[in-house]
C-alpha cells in the first residue's frame, strides 16, 4: 500500500504583521490577476514528480492570511492538486482564517471551493492579551467567526496562545471554554515562544524580550496556564492527542497527524517547507521566504529552493521517535534498541512515561519535558 502524504500551501500575504510572528509573511499587496495561484500551480508541476507513488490524504492552506486569498484562485489551486494526485472525496482540506477576514459569504465560497475544515486564529478572547499580541480583532469578532464557521463548515479548529503578556491561569481557562462554547471541535494551544537570537530584528516582541523590555509570565505560571487550559478542554470533551492539540473523538487533524507519523509532505508557496521520506533517510527543503523572489524563480521555471537538508537513516530514526513521543500513541517499544529500552524503563520508573499497547507513551508530566526526554532516547 502506498505511503500517505499531505500538501501544504503557504499564502504569505497579510494586512499587517503581528509582533510575535516569525513566519514567512509580507504586508505587501498580493499580486493581481491570479499570479500567485498560477505560480503555486507551476511549483506543483515542478515538485510533484518527487512525490509520485504516494497517496494524498490532506491539503492544508496556511499563512500568512490565506483567508485573504480570492476564493476562485484557491479553488483553482485545489483543483490542480486534485488533478495531479487524485485527492479522495471527503479528504481533509483545511483553511486558516483570521477572524476579521471571515464572514458567511466567504465561508460559503470556501466550502464551494472544496474546503471542509477551518482553523480560526483567535489566539485569545481576552482584550488585554489580544492587544499585547498585536491582534486586530476583538473577543466578540473571534467568537462570531468561530460560530459562523461552525454553522457553515462544521469542522472548526481554534488556535490559542498562553503564556503571553497579561495572560493568566484564568484567561487560559476561559479562552479554552469560549473556544469550545463557540463551536470548536479542535483546539491547538501553544505557549508564546520568542527566540531573542533568531530573526529578532524582524520580530518586535523577540527584540523587546532580548532587550529586557517584555515581561512575561514565569515558566511556572506558563505551566499552570497550560494545565488550566488542558483541564477545561478535558472537562468539555476534547482530549489531548498531541502535546499542543486537543480534539473531540474523530476530529483530530489528519494533516498534522501525517507530520507526527513521520510521513512525507509537499510544501508549495513562498517560505513553505516540504519533506520526502525514504527508507535510506529523508530530504527536507525550504522555499525562498521572500514572496517576490519566490515568484520570479518559479515563473522562470526553476525550483524555488532556498535550503535543502539530507537526513541520514540514523537521524531519521531519531526524528521519527521524537515525533511519535509527541502523541498519545507514543513510540513502538519494538523499535527501541537495548540502550533506549533501559532509558525507557527509567522513564517509566519516574512516571514520565507508561508502556501501553506495545508503545512508550509520555505522561502529562513527561510531555512537558518532551524535548529533554527525546534527547535521552536518541541513538
Amino acid at each position: 500500500m502506498a505511503r500517505p502524504f499531505g500538501v501544504y500551501v503557504h499564502y504569505p500575504y497579510c494586512t499587517h504583521r503581528c509582533p510575535y510572528c516569525d513566519f514567512a509573511v509580507t504586508t505587501e499587496r498580493p499580486p493581481g490577476a491570479g499570479r500567485y495561484a498560477r505560480a503555486v500551480r507551476a511549483e506543483l508541476g515542478l515538485r510533484a514528480p518527487a512525490f509520485e507513488g504516494l497517496s494524498l490524504r490532506s491539503v492544508y492552506l496556511g499563512g500568512g492570511t490565506p483567508s485573504l486569498w480570492d476564493a476562485d484562485e484557491l479553488r483553482d489551486v485545489l483543483a490542480a492538486v486534485r488533478d495531479r494526485f487524485g485527492l479522495p472525496g471527503g479528504a481533509e482540506v483545511t483553511l486558516e482564517v483570521n477572524p476579521e477576514s471571515s464572514d458567511p459569504a466567504r465561508l460559503e465560497a470556501w466550502r464551494a471551493a472544496g474546503v471542509n475544515r477551518i482553523s480560526v486564529g483567535a489566539q485569545s478572547f481576552d482584550p488585554g492579551v489580544l492587544a499585547k499580541l498585536g491582534r486586530r480583532h476583538g473577543p466578540e469578532r473571534a467568537e462570531q467567526a468561530i460560530r459562523e464557521a461552525a454553522a457553515a463548515i462544521g469542522n472548526v479548529s481554534v488556535d490559542l496562545i498562553y503564556g503571553a503578556r497579561r495572560s493568566s491561569v484564568e484567561t487560559a481557562r476561559r479562552d479554552a471554554e469560549r473556544a469550545v462554547e463557540a463551536g470548536a471541535v479542535h483546539v491547538s494551544a501553544y505557549a508564546l515562544t520568542l527566540d531573542p537570537d533568531v530573526m529578532a530584528e524582524e520580530v518586535p516582541l523577540a527584540r523587546m524580550r532580548r532587550e529586557g523590555r517584555l515581561p512575561l509570565p514565569s515558566d511556572e505560571d506558563a505551566l499552570a496556564q497550560a494545565a488550566a487550559l488542558r483541564a477545561a478542554l478535558r472537562r468539555l470533551g476534547l482530549r489531548r492527542y498531541e502535546i499542543s492539540n486537543f480534539a473531540r473523538p474523530g476530529r483530530e487533524s489528519v494533516h498534522n497527524g501525517l507530520y507526527w507519523r513521520h510521513e512525507s509532505y509537499l510544501g508549495l508557496g513562498a517560505g513553505a517547507y516540504g519533506c520526502r521520506r525514504g527508507d535510506a533517510g529523508s530530504v527536507r527543503y525550504g522555499n525562498l521566504r521572500d514572496a517576490g523572489a519566490w515568484l520570479a524563480t518559479v515563473e522562470a521555471g526553476r525550483l524555488p529552493t532556498a535550503e535543502e537538508d539530507r537526513i541520514d537513516a540514523r537521524a531519521d530514526r531519531n526524528e521519527r521517535l521524537m515525533l511519535a513521543l509527541r502523541t498519545r500513541d507514543g513510540a513502538p517499544l519494538a523499535a527501541l534498541g537495548p540502550a533506549q529500552t533501559r532509558e525507557a524503563a527509567d522513564l517509566v520508573r519516574h512516571r514520565l512515561a507508561v508502556r501501553r499497547d506495545g508503545a512508550l507513551v509520555l505522561t502529562s508530566r513527561g510531555l512537558d519535558l518532551h524535548s529533554a526526554i527525546s534527547e535521552r532516547l536518541f541513538e
